[in-house]
């Protein structure tokens, strides 16, 4: 069994860097290739400069010439690319001309808060989905007048027809700046709008408080789909499944049957739904920032594409590529804990 987990590891480990590797070719050509291709002095985004000043144009075309130097955005395509996968993979995303700083230090400092906000909101919608996916599976199979079941199916698929933004606005108003339950922003949270300056567990526990609001938002709109999904799958395998029926000729009372045959089953796919949901995730994430004002990589990187920042637009989303990778490497480890059959590559 320690072998075939090492090459299982190995595996799936081989499976994401190659899909890593992927992605960032696929960035290198969208960053690089294509505005070249259609006629574009890439030297010019990776300064920040969209336009030439008469006064200041010798300057701009030095510092344009210096930038495609250190890129070696002149240098042959195989060349290009090797570059272009050492300066990734080594963290070397260059200067950011938005923020007049190193790519990797405009990250490090934003980063964190899109990491709790993701992280946090991933973990409160599965645990929320299982929870009323279970409690409404169980309502249907044995209540009579299935009650559960009703209340929590209406409650997912309201909240995934919600719109978004549109929720997301009238809690920020409503919640934020009217009954100010919550901070209108991080910084009011943390400095008290410039009066105050938190430290200690205070700090940590304002930064919670300001959090909270968007994690919220994210988890409301989040949890929907995947408790759906698993309320029929857990209801599809203890009514119709083999090895349910097994189990009962066993002699395996209902409960056993439920959760370890028919619930346990009904997770694979639930799984499988989580990963597809983390790209999604992160997406939504750039605009709950930008709505609650918590400053995070998604407004840093939204800024990025509005003024041309393209270092700080391959690095995010690089960085954003590596999250997604890391959270579906470990689904990888909870999809075999539920099917053995994984572990063996069958």
């Amino acid at each position: 069994m320690f072998v075939v987990t090492i090459r299982f590891i190995i595996g799936r480990l081989v499976n994401r860097l190659i899909t890593l590797l992927m992605l960032v070719l696929f960035s290198f050509l969208v960053f690089e290739l294509i505005p070249q291709s259609l006629g574009f002095k890439l030297g010019f985004f990776f300064v920040g400069i969209t336009q030439l000043n008469p006064k200041t144009a010798q300057a701009q075309l030095a510092a344009v010439d210096a930038a495609e130097q250190a890129y070696g955005l002149n240098a042959p395509i195989p060349i290009r690319i090797a570059k272009f996968l050492y300066n990734l993979f080594t963290l070397h995303f260059g200067m950011s001309p938005t923020y007049k700083e190193p790519v990797l230090t405009v990250i490090s400092q934003y980063l964190p808060n899109t990491l709790v906000l993701v992280t946090v909101s991933l973990v409160t919608t599965s645990v929320i989905s299982i929870v009323l996916g279970v409690v409404a599976a169980k309502s249907f199979l044995k209540s009579r007048w299935k009650v559960g079941d009703k209340v929590a199916s209406l409650t997912s698929i309201g909240a995934y027809f919600i719109p978004a933004f549109w929720l997301g606005i009238i809690m920020y108003v409503v919640l934020a700046a009217q009954l100010h339950w919550f901070p209108i922003n991080l910084f009011f949270a943390l400095r008290g709008g410039g009066l105050h300056n938190y430290t200690g567990v205070e700090y940590y526990l304002r930064y919670l408080w300001a959090a909270s609001l968007p994690i919220i938002l994210l988890t409301i709109v989040g949890f929907g789909h995947r408790q759906q999904l698993i309320r029929n799958n857990i209801i599809e395998e203890y009514n119709s499944a083999g090895y349910v029926m097994y189990a009962r000729a066993r002699g395996l009372d209902e409960n056993s049957v439920f959760y370890r045959h028919a619930f346990r089953n009904a997770l694979l796919p639930w799984v499988t739904q989580v990963g597809l949901d983390v790209a999604f995730l992160i997406y939504g994430v750039f605009f709950v920032e930008t709505i609650f004002q918590f400053p995070g990589l998604g407004i840093v990187t939204t800024e990025a594409a509005t003024s041309f920042d393209i270092p700080l637009l391959i690095g995010s989303t690089f960085l954003f590529s590596v999250y997604i990778l890391v959270v579906l490497f470990a689904l990888d480890f909870v999809y075999a804990l539920f099917d053995p059959r994984v572990r063996l590559g069958e």
